[in-house]
């Protein structure tokens, strides 16, 4: 015989299934013909950039404040405002959704800017991901500068190696006052020391040329004259190649292999060596 609690305990649950299934949808079409109790923006700015504020997520919104309160939610297509808001240049990453309580929640992380570039007469931003970013005179961010014309094959985010490294290491930032990219891909980079520029070559092995460039520093130019040379070459492995500014004056005494391996004191000397970048591919 058929226990009558089990015959109450099922009848029940059909009832509560049969609510669902018809309070749920009307209930989700009364909230779809309300409008939402508000908006609240939630802004992420870690580096302080100023690049964006409240004001501007609420313009890029439409002027949401203005409609927000009118509008019924099935009026309001989510996915397409957090579209509109990714195409921003000033955002670097959003997301919009419903609370609980009926408020529409707009999170936008401010976009990072890790260089300024000049191309051509063009000025922007990028971040890390070679987003570019329009360049208003009320930002004013201190990040490298980097010049030169960027294509294809020579992207500006092939710099971001160096340029991580030049934000995470004091003494090269002190060191490095604008990065150039020349037309056949080389990385120039003008110190603050005046009077001479670093070909660089590439991005890679950056830890081990700015070591070689610190030795270069400390036991040459001190002795050789901070005048002598105009251009430092860091681009070949395991070398330093320095040439003079006057080329006309003759080769002077090297240093000895203990003061300084590897240095060469006349980039023509160097036509067999071989760039870092070539001896990447092949290892």
């Amino acid at each position: 015989m058929i226990n009558r609690n089990c015959i109450i305990y099922c009848v029940l649950t059909l009832l509560l299934v049969a609510y669902c299934i018809v309070m749920l949808p009307i209930t989700k079409a009364v909230a779809a013909a309300d409008p939402y109790a508000g908006y609240r923006i939630a802004l992420v700015d870690s580096i302080h950039s100023g690049f964006v504020s409240d004001s501007d997520v609420v313009h890029e919104c439409g002027n949401i404040g203005q409609w927000i309160s009118s509008r019924p939610r099935s009026q309001v297509n989510l996915d397409s405002l957090e579209r509109k808001l990714r195409s921003c240049d000033k955002f670097q990453t959003v997301n919009v959704y419903a609370s609980n309580n009926g408020t529409l929640v707009i999170e936008v992380v401010s976009m990072q800017p890790v260089a300024r570039v000049f191309d051509n007469g063009l000025s922007y931003y990028v971040n890390y991901e070679g987003k570019r970013i329009g360049a208003e005179p009320r930002y004013h961010l201190d990040v490298p500068v980097v010049l030169g014309h960027f294509t294809a094959q020579h992207p500006v985010t092939r710099l971001l190696p160096l340029l991580d490294y030049i934000s995470a290491h004091p003494q090269a930032d002190a060191l490095v006052s604008t990065v150039k990219q020349q037309a056949n891909g080389d990385i120039i980079l003008v110190p603050t020391i005046r009077g001479h520029v670093i070909n660089f070559g590439d991005t890679t092995c950056v830890d081990n040329k700015f070591r070689r460039l610190t030795v270069f520093y400390n036991k040459v130019m001190p002795v050789r004259g901070w005048e002598t040379y105009d251009t430092i070459s860091v681009k070949w492995r395991g070398s330093i190649v320095a040439t003079r500014r006057d080329k006309e004056l003759q080769q002077s005494i090297l240093p000895t292999e203990g003061e300084l391996p590897d240095y060469v004191d006349d980039v023509a000397t160097m036509s067999s060596a071989i760039p870092d970048s070539i001896l990447a591919k092949k290892q």
